[in-house]
């Protein structure tokens, strides 16, 4: 999945109303956040190991692992609709 594919997918579940940069690495690796009016959220991860994401994660949060856990960037996404949504 290139950057650009989980941009798309973004605007797919959110549509227009949520704000996200998403980050490439050289291995494939992924890092997206993810900002709503009144939440954020955080998601890592790699199409072939799965996708670990945070809702509001704290300023001490930085690298220190995420909550949650999704097979797939769409089910991440998913989870954290209806939160972002808000």
């Amino acid at each position: 999945m290139t950057p650009q594919q989980a941009r798309d997918l973004v605007r797919s579940v959110f549509g227009d109303g949520i704000h996200a940069e998403v980050t490439g690495f050289p291995g494939g690796n992924l890092s997206l956040a993810l900002c709503g009016s009144r939440h954020s959220a955080t998601v890592d991860g790699h199409p072939d190991t799965g996708w670990a994401y945070t809702v509001d994660p704290g300023e001490d949060d930085g690298f220190t692992g995420h909550d949650q856990a999704a097979d797939t960037l769409e089910e991440a996404l998913r989870a954290i609709h209806g939160t972002l949504t808000e």
